[in-house]
């Protein structure tokens, strides 16, 4: 199997030293989910902010193998502004085909989009791109039962369909799809 992704005794911290996060290590590789599970405050979160470089207190290693360009981030949905002037079709790079748009109105505003909508906007968007590496931070909060089946669902098929690919996935609840190989990490 193709490494993605390499992470060697990390462990994040705030800026004044105090500990944010367990000592992790784990490989990711084609084909794979890694799951990431943990009470809310485990440190989850900074470890994958840590992992992508946008939090600079931690000591170990982490390295990506595919370019930056085939890499691609959700954040928590409550972490994006929602008061964008924008469409949800000014979200998507140019036509896109995807289950995840069915029904959807993309000439709705964004701020007035639900959070089941946006995080449809966003996935489409995402996985539009084709990445090698998908990195996930809650992906199923704020959406409904149907919406976060259908997410989870193009997930899924991503990855039969993209066997090159991986996802590393941060949620509080479980999978339900028949998902490729998916090993769990837990963040205590």
């Amino acid at each position: 199997m193709t490494k993605l992704l390499e992470v060697q005794n990390l462990q994040a911290f705030s800026s004044e030293g105090r500990t944010l996060s367990p000592i992790v290590n784990f490989e990711l590789h084609a084909g794979e989910v890694l799951f990431l599970r943990g009470e809310n405050g485990a440190g989850k979160s900074t470890l994958l902010k840590t992992i992508l470089g946008l939090h600079k207190y931690f000591k170990g290693t982490f390295d990506f193998f595919p370019r930056n360009s085939e890499i691609q981030y959700l954040p928590q949905l409550g972490n994006i502004s929602f008061h964008l002037p924008l469409t949800l079709a000014d979200m998507l790079d140019g036509e896109v085909s995807s289950p995840l748009l069915a029904g959807l109105d993309l000439s709705k505003k964004w701020n007035t989009a639900s959070g089941g909508e946006r995080q449809k906007i966003l996935f489409a968007s995402a996985l539009m791109k084709k990445p090698r590496v998908l990195l996930l931070d809650e992906p199923f909060n704020h959406v409904d039962k149907n919406a976060s089946h259908l997410l989870e669902q193009s997930l899924s098929d991503y990855l039969r369909e993209n066997p090159q690919s991986a996802m590393l996935l941060i949620s509080h609840r479980s999978l339900n799809q028949d998902w490729p190989q998916v090993r769990y990490v837990e963040i205590r």
